[in-house]
């Protein structure tokens, strides 16, 4: 024959020893464990990924009347008015872009003028159009409202909501002293 099925060879397998069940069901436990925790952590970043979210606190506002009136860097006005500081902090996980200024439910355009939002640069933004004030994650900043007080009153509540380019809108009301 061919030497595969004679009887009268020894198999080669026999002399092979096999690994206990005991080690055989260990090893297997721990490529589950592996495998198992290796997919846990990609979900779990594909969770923060995907269910990320702005989270910007409004830390404290300020507010003064100025009688003299303000003047910064391409506007300028002889009337009083107030200056409203805002402290903004952001404490989600991305970064946050202001896009819109609204003055009691009003884009600051409505106001023609007599709304200036002044970011930490000392950029002067009268609309909407060209603001872009980046606010990263884990950082703060201080924006500057001025109200011109002539379509304005001492004592007025006035409703200041920063919006972000991902939808988020931050409120606060003041009180103009």
């Amino acid at each position: 024959m061919c030497g595969l099925l004679d009887k009268t060879s020894r198999s080669d397998f026999r002399d092979f020893k096999g690994i206990s069940l005991t080690l055989a069901t260990i090893i297997i436990l721990a490529v589950a464990i592996t495998i198992t925790l290796a997919f846990s952590y990609w979900v779990g970043g594909l969770t923060q990924v995907f269910l990320g979210f702005e989270r910007v606190e409004v830390s404290y506002v300020e507010v003064a009347y100025d009688p003299d009136g303000w003047s910064g860097s391409g506007f300028a006005t002889s009337e009083g008015g107030w200056n409203i500081s805002i402290g903004l902090v952001n404490k989600g996980i991305w970064d946050s872009t202001f896009t819109d200024l609204l003055i009691n439910g009003k884009p600051m355009e409505v106001y023609s003028g007599s709304v200036v939002l002044i970011d930490p640069e000392g950029n002067c933004y009268t609309s909407s159009k060209d603001l872009l004030i980046r606010l990263k994650a884990g950082t703060s900043m201080t924006l500057t409202v001025w109200i011109k007080a002539g379509g304005f009153e001492h004592g007025q509540i006035v409703s200041i909501t920063l919006q972000t380019a991902r939808g988020g809108s931050f409120l606060r009301d003041v009180i103009l002293t």
